[in-house]
């Protein structure tokens, strides 16, 4: 029955989507940018009566910056960032991983659907088709830089709180140059907005990165401890824990200033500064930024785990009033 309902859905999508309708499709192989927006556009016409897509920004290059919503009717809301570095594939497809598990097996989860997630999977498409075509390993956006001959800026590194707390030049050709100034670039103005507007019924944010093995919580740009970041720490804790339970693997938690270095103007610090409840940066992985497309599953039920675990123990820890 579920297969003939998706075959009639099937005869009114237009002609301009390729209908990757089947959940292995994001899951067993890396879609490409158009792929992606295909994929994400389809289930918003097969499933309307729960999830929607919305362009927030365009890229330098004229590409879109879409986010998908399910259970848009949902007041408590999850928002998940992927590939703000470009070569990070294996975060994207984690990304559309769960956007399929949410879509397709919904309903066997009741407890996620009292969220409205709200998932980026791809907030970097100019630099992830560079990696496609060009350099595996590239990591920034590809705008054209002012005054200069180079492309790019690390969007992680592009948001506006605490940008300019760096006291070392970064040149523009540098893999971490940070922009010209904080929100210079419209992938991390577009997601800054998106944080700002939801900041008040957010209850989990997470930037989902690889590689590492980390969950990462605020501050990132000091040592010194962020005000009320122990729920984000003891959200990380269930996280990891699950991971490990499930699949054997060893992950620690703290802040990118203890366990790495300081990160200034990330969209961690930034989404702990407009008072989001709980805010993680996701390092997913320890295998490197390449990954076989046989393992995309594999890595993308370690961040459904952990992700719906983290989201669930949030909204049990946080302290938000929803007005009806």
């Amino acid at each position: 029955m579920f297969y003939y309902t998706i075959l009639l859905l099937l005869t009114s999508i237009p002609t301009s989507f390729s209908a990757i309708v089947d959940p292995t499709e994001a899951i067993h192989r890396f879609l490409t940018y158009e792929e992606t927006n295909e994929f994400l556009h389809t289930l918003a016409l097969l499933f309307s009566g729960k999830v929607s897509v919305e362009k927030i920004g365009e890229t330098a290059l004229g590409r879109d910056i879409n986010v998908i919503s399910i259970n848009y009717n949902a007041k408590k809301k999850v928002i998940l960032v992927a590939n703000l570095h470009a070569r990070e594939w294996a975060a994207m497809s984690s990304a559309l991983y769960i956007i399929s598990e949410l879509v397709y097996n919904g309903d066997q989860y009741p407890e996620l659907s009292q969220f409205r997630w709200m998932i980026i999977p791809m907030a970097n498409p100019d630099g992830y088709e560079y990696t496609r075509i060009y350099d595996r390993y590239w990591s920034k956006n590809r705008s054209p830089q002012p005054n200069s001959r180079t492309f790019g800026v690390d969007l992680n590194g592009n948001f506006g709180y605490k940008w300019d707390e760096n006291k070392y030049r970064v040149d523009p050709s540098s893999r971490t140059y940070n922009g010209p100034s904080a929100f210079s670039e419209r992938e991390s103005s577009a997601i800054g907005q998106l944080l700002n507007q939801h900041a008040d019924n957010t209850i989990l944010y997470a930037d989902m990165h690889t590689f590492g093995n980390h969950i990462f919580y605020p501050w990132g740009y000091t040592t010194d401890k962020a005000p009320d970041s122990g729920k984000s720490r003891a959200v990380a804790i269930v996280g990891v824990d699950i991971i490990r339970e499930k699949y054997h693997e060893y992950y620690t938690v703290g802040t990118s200033a203890h366990l790495f270095e300081r990160t200034y103007g990330s969209s961690l610090d930034y989404c702990h500064s407009v008072g989001i409840n709980v805010c993680l940066w996701f390092e997913l992985t320890n295998v490197g930024f390449q990954i076989k497309e046989s393992d995309i599953e594999r890595f993308g039920q370690e961040a459904w785990a952990a992700i719906t675990a983290m989201a669930v123990r949030a909204n049990q820890i946080v302290d938000v009033f929803y007005p009806e």
